[in-house]
């Protein structure tokens, strides 16, 4: 019996080794394959994760190179001839209606000022190149200096208060391109359509004879309303906020040019207002051709109202 048993024991203990073999396999398997498949899919996420970092790394270091988007506009040849008609455009604004006004007053001769000519000549293309190629450029500073350290030669020629009125404007400029004073907004659309307004025309009525009169200034009206309106989508350059300010601004221009004689001129100043809002303020256009064509449809504009009081 006794050996009868201990070959049962055996037989048993046979049996149950290969069944005990399979469940603790079995148990052991789940646990390895839940171990792997947690480390896989973290894997897959860390590699997810370094592929989007480096996505959006790409992604913004293409849209903040200045220098990749300056050689680009310095490439076009498009934008070097904005630069000779915005430049000859702001020399029409601020050239031609002193003298127009000039023509109903009895005034000393007229002072030729190369020195002044020269002068306007560089703030226009520092005015240029500040804004088309998007404020806060640091190769803006270069351009904004030159009228600045030409001011020294005017000096010697002009009053102290015609010095200081002839400054504020590129001072105001360079004031524009530094960012955290936050200028690119409508205070510094006022600020830059005031000053530009008020600085070299009124020198140059000056010059041309001797004195200032008070009407004179109050004529310039419609060349701040004409500032604020051209100007508006390069301060203010995207969304809904551009639009809403290029409609106000323009509504008072279209009073002004509205309340002159009519004829084929005042109806050409009221379509070319109507299409910039419509078509160059409304859509977008590209930001480094805005200041080039605007400043062409804003010399019109200021001409033939300026032309009306001849």
């Amino acid at each position: 019996m006794d050996e009868e048993y201990a070959d049962r024991l055996k037989r048993l203990g046979q049996l149950e080794d290969p069944q005990s073999t399979p469940t603790q396999t079995s148990e052991k398997k789940p646990k390895q394959t839940k171990k792997q498949t947690a480390k896989t899919a973290h894997n897959r996420k860390s590699q997810l994760a370094e592929n989007n970092t480096a996505e959006t790394h790409s992604q913004t270091h293409h849209k903040n190179t200045p220098m990749h988007v300056q050689k680009n506009i310095y490439r076009d040849k498009f934008f070097w001839i904005l630069l000779v008609i915005s430049t000859l455009s702001q020399l029409a604004i601020w050239w031609i209606y002193p003298f127009i006004y000039s023509k109903q007053l009895v005034g000393g001769p007229l002072q030729q000022s190369p020195l002044l000519v020269t002068y306007s000549v560089l703030l226009a293309i520092a005015t240029y190149f500040t804004f088309a190629q998007g404020i806060t450029v640091r190769l803006n500073y270069i351009f904004i200096l030159i009228p600045i350290g030409f001011i020294y030669f005017l000096y010697q020629e002009m009053t102290g208060q015609q010095v200081i009125l002839l400054a504020l404007l590129p001072i105001n400029l360079f004031l524009i391109n530094i960012p955290w004073l936050n200028l690119k907004n409508i205070l510094g659309l006022v600020l830059y359509s005031g000053l530009a307004t008020l600085s070299l025309p009124v020198v140059i009525f000056y010059q041309q004879n001797t004195f200032l009169t008070p009407p004179f200034i109050l004529s310039l009206v419609p060349l701040f309303l004409s500032y604020l309106y051209y100007m508006s989508s390069i301060f203010i350059p995207y969304g809904t906020e551009k639009r809403v300010t290029g409609l106000v601004f323009g509504i008072f221009l279209l009073l002004v040019v509205l309340s002159l004689p009519w004829n084929l001129w005042t109806l050409s100043a009221v379509i070319l207002i109507i299409f910039t809002w419509m078509v160059l303020i409304n859509f977008d256009l590209k930001l480094r051709y805005r200041m080039g064509i605007l400043s062409f449809l804003e010399m019109i504009t200021v001409l033939v109202i300026f032309l009306q009081q001849r």
